[in-house]
């Protein structure tokens, strides 16, 4: 299990590389192509579709914990009868989600876009409303692979989905405009979805829907589960969807671009940590189903998520100033100071995934919701109120409080409430997460200021050269013992095939 949980992240982490760097590529493309009024209209539009994630009521998460205990028990009956309900369930959801946008669009000027602007944004709404709909129907398909620890399967249907879109995108977008975006996403939606049904069957032979066996106890299962993530499905769509909206309301289209380039590069930053440490959430789940104490392997993930959190966010503190002037040009040059604070953010973040994990996975998340529904609402009025009294810095200066209140104490708080686990040293490896972050941060963004790095060459090789030494350092100030043996073993397990074969055996 353990070699199949590495090997799960390392596919993640490459599909989350191969996602970033077409989106780095694609980004100055959209910009030349399109000017910051229509990459902000493009931007919107995907953030208005977002908004619809919302509706899927926290069943993801439910079907994912479901087939995980009906594999336990290796009941395939069972496991087609929640596929089954599942399915059923999320094309109800997603058709309406489709009426409620259809009804969103005849209103167009709640979007804060006026003109032939607002025309364009209407039409193609109508038109990706059908990426909803197969949105929605491919959720069981998800939870399926996740319960059976194959996330390879979904890292490897990711990246082809990234490249064929980028390829589309970069054919299309001269000719078509904004259209040959809308294009490339449906096709290559198109493309990946068919390949996850057939590589569902292929992993499960057994796998088949029937109306017959969608079932309403599973149902009933499924919402006892779920019904308090509700809030906070609606809450923390709120909260990551709503700041296009609030830019465009208070400032305009520009201002929404250059805010994507910090958001961006905070966004691939931390889908790369969740590539290495999402996979365990699997891992808590069969935990719980077996009842079993859970405070070593939490103790080690939070220690793996603020060691790759600070590795990662640290070499974007250094790096980011060089990287969008080299990317996108001094037009952009005020998103640096987004993205510092976007970082700091992002950390504390980082700091309550493995308790949340450990609450779902647990069923002990009902108080979840009501934490986020209020960090949610604290956040957006604290943005507002900052954001026009300093402009877009004031919003992510709002966010940096909200998440250092609600992920360092809150959350922690309600964790143990059901948990009596040790805290402290946790709390002392935040801290030096932080200041590993801030102090070499700091240093290594004016040593490259001094240095002046004016071509990707030398920013390359700055970074090739940078980057072990902060490995190391976080190796060493952020790592336990055991979790260093661990790691070390499984590196050394794939180079060397003799040790390979012995590690697969001990696991």
């Amino acid at each position: 299990m353990k070699k199949q949980l590495l090997t799960s992240s390392l596919f993640r982490f490459l599909e989350r590389g191969i996602v970033v760097l077409t989106s780095f590529l694609l980004t100055p493309f959209f910009l030349n192509e399109l000017g910051s009024t229509h990459y902000g209209l493009w931007l919107l539009i995907l953030s208005i579709l977002g908004w619809f994630n919302v509706v899927d009521l926290g069943f993801p998460q439910a079907i994912q914990r479901q087939i995980v205990q009906a594999l336990e028990l290796n009941d395939k009956k069972r496991v087609n009868v929640i596929f089954s309900t599942g399915l059923v369930l999320f094309t109800v959801l997603g058709g309406f989600s489709v009426l409620t946008l259809v009804g969103l669009t005849t209103v167009p000027a709640i979007f804060g876009v006026e003109g032939l602007d607002q025309i364009t944004l209407v039409d193609i709404l109508l038109i990706l409303s059908v990426k909803i709909l197969w949105g929605f129907m491919m959720n069981p398909f998800h939870g399926f692979f996740s319960g059976m620890l194959r996330f390879d399967i979904d890292a490897n249907l990711s990246s082809l989905n990234a490249i064929v879109k980028a390829i589309m995108v970069f054919l299309l977008l001269s000719d078509l405009n904004i259209w040959g975006a809308v294009v490339a996403t449906l096709a290559s939606d198109v493309l990946t979805n068919i390949l996850k049904i057939h590589y569902a069957k292929r992993l499960f032979p057994e796998l088949r829907f029937s109306f017959k066996l969608a079932s309403k106890k599973e149902l009933i299962d499924l919402f006892a589960y779920s019904k308090h993530l509700v809030i906070n499905g609606i809450a923390n769509t709120i909260g990551t969807k709503s700041r296009p909206l609030i830019i465009t309301q208070l400032f305009d289209l520009p201002s929404l671009a250059l805010a994507s380039i910090a958001s961006n590069l905070i966004m691939h930053t931390s889908a790369f940590v969740s590539s290495i440490t999402g996979v365990f959430s699997p891992l808590f789940n069969k935990k719980a189903a077996r009842n079993e104490n859970m405070e070593q392997l939490f103790n080690q993930t939070t220690r793996i998520n603020l060691f790759a959190s600070t590795v990662l966010f640290l070499s974007l503190f250094i790096f980011g100033k060089v990287f969008i002037l080299l990317w996108v040009g001094y037009e952009f040059e005020y998103a640096v100071n987004l993205l510092y604070l976007g970082v700091i953010s992002s950390l504390f973040a980082a700091f309550s995934n493995s308790a949340n994990t450990v609450l779902f996975a647990q069923a002990n998340h009902k108080y979840i919701s009501v934490i986020t529904i209020t960090s949610v609402v604290f956040n957006i009025t604290l943005s507002i109120i900052l954001g026009l009294k300093f402009g877009l810095i004031g919003l992510a200066a709002g966010g940096v409080v909200n998440s250092a209140i609600f992920n360092v104490f809150a959350k922690v708080f309600l964790f143990k409430q059901y948990n009596n686990y040790n805290m402290r040293e946790l709390y002392w490896c935040l801290s030096k997460s932080l200041l590993i972050t801030i102090i070499l941060g700091m240093t290594g963004s004016y040593l490259l200021d001094y240095l002046a790095i004016n071509t990707w060459l030398e920013f390359l090789l700055s970074a090739t050269l940078a980057f072990p030494f902060i490995i190391l350092i976080c190796w060493v100030l952020l790592l336990n013992k055991d979790i260093k043996k661990t790691l070390l073993h499984y590196v050394i397990a794939r180079i060397v095939p003799g040790v390979k074969k012995k590690f697969i055996k001990e696991l």
